[in-house]
């Protein structure tokens, strides 16, 4: 009786992997990420130095996302700019310094990307940041709508930039005039990742 017992479970365990491996051809699996989401203090994207400001130097440094030169403009002023994109969806994007030389700044506003507390663009609330993280701030408007910036200090290399709730109709000319209630319900907007100046 034991040894049919026995020989009995070994038959289900035998038989429990091939339902499985059934259930999974049948149910697609998501796979995490080849590519580097993340942007901190440290960098974005796998990025971490001002780089030469081209395509293939941006592409040899993140080889897993799919590299383009794009055409950009910051108030009128046209410039080149580079993105770093994960199927149709562009994840970071990189800005040039004044000469167009090296790479300036990293930003995102894409969902995809990962902020050094696993922030969130369109989720993470100003509530939830580290407030080691974000003692400065400065109004500024996000998406033509009112807003504001943190970081470490003026010359933090890492930016969290919040949008006020759509509702907030209260002053919002510089960031001590806007209601800490309100504060707290701004959403994370964007990230950037302000390059350390080229040697």
């Amino acid at each position: 009786m034991k040894r049919f017992a026995a020989a009995l479970l070994l038959v289900l365990a035998a038989c429990g992997p091939r339902e499985s491996e059934q259930t999974q051809a049948d149910s697609p699996v998501v796979e995490a990420p080849s590519y580097d989401a993340s942007i901190g203090p440290q960098g974005a994207g796998g990025i971490s130095t001002a780089l030469a400001m081209n395509v293939e130097a941006v592409r040899a440094a993140a080889p897993h996302f799919i590299v383009a030169e794009v055409d950009d403009q910051v108030e009128g002023q046209p410039f080149k700019a580079i993105t770093l994109s994960a199927g149709d969806e562009e994840v970071f994007r990189l800005l040039p310094t004044g000469d167009g030389a090296h790479v300036h700044a990293i930003v995102t506003a894409s969902s995809q990307a990962r902020g050094p507390t696993q922030d969130i663009v369109g989720q993470t609330l100003f509530g939830v940041a580290p407030p080691e993280q974000v003692p400065f701030c400065a109004a500024e408007f996000v998406e033509g709508a009112p807003g504001f910036a943190c970081s470490t200090d003026a010359a933090g290399n890492f930016w969290r930039v919040y949008k006020l709730p759509e509702a907030y109709d209260g002053p919002a000319g510089s960031f001590d005039e806007i209601e800490p209630d309100v504060l707290h319900d701004a959403t994370l907007a964007e990230m950037r990742w302000i390059a350390p100046r080229s040697p």
